[in-house]
């Protein structure tokens, strides 16, 4: 049996909870995280994560935004976008993983062990 920790099976729960529409939801963040960032050469970071995400790379794209956010001169806005960005990709992620999808429930995994380095 997989060992899962407690900070993803939170995620888990959380995805149990929120339903279907988190794929919209995570378009929809990426969208405004492209708004909040016009200028998306300004940080790397944020780019990479718009493109991992649409190409489906979620934990490259949540490593990404956590990146972004250590990015000195950020607004409220844009920290906001980011944090949404990365709060919805990672819900979409715990959706799947609910719904018995392994690869989701390993990248949810790899991104928790990126977060605790």
């Amino acid at each position: 049996m997989i060992s899962v920790p407690p900070a993803v099976l939170g995620l888990l729960v959380l995805g149990a909870l929120s339903g279907c529409g988190q794929k919209a939801k995570v378009e929809a963040s990426v969208s405004q995280l492209e708004k909040a960032f016009p200028n998306g050469n300004a940080n790397p970071s944020v780019q990479l994560a718009i493109a991992a995400t649409r190409n489906q790379d979620f934990v490259s794209g949540v490593v990404a935004l956590s990146n972004a956010k250590q990015v000195p001169g950020l607004s409220a806005e844009q920290l906001l976008a980011v944090e949404e960005a990365s709060r919805s990709i990672t819900t979409e992620l715990a959706r799947r993983a609910d719904s018995g999808d392994a690869a989701a429930r390993a990248d949810l995994q790899r991104i928790e062990r990126t977060r605790s380095q």
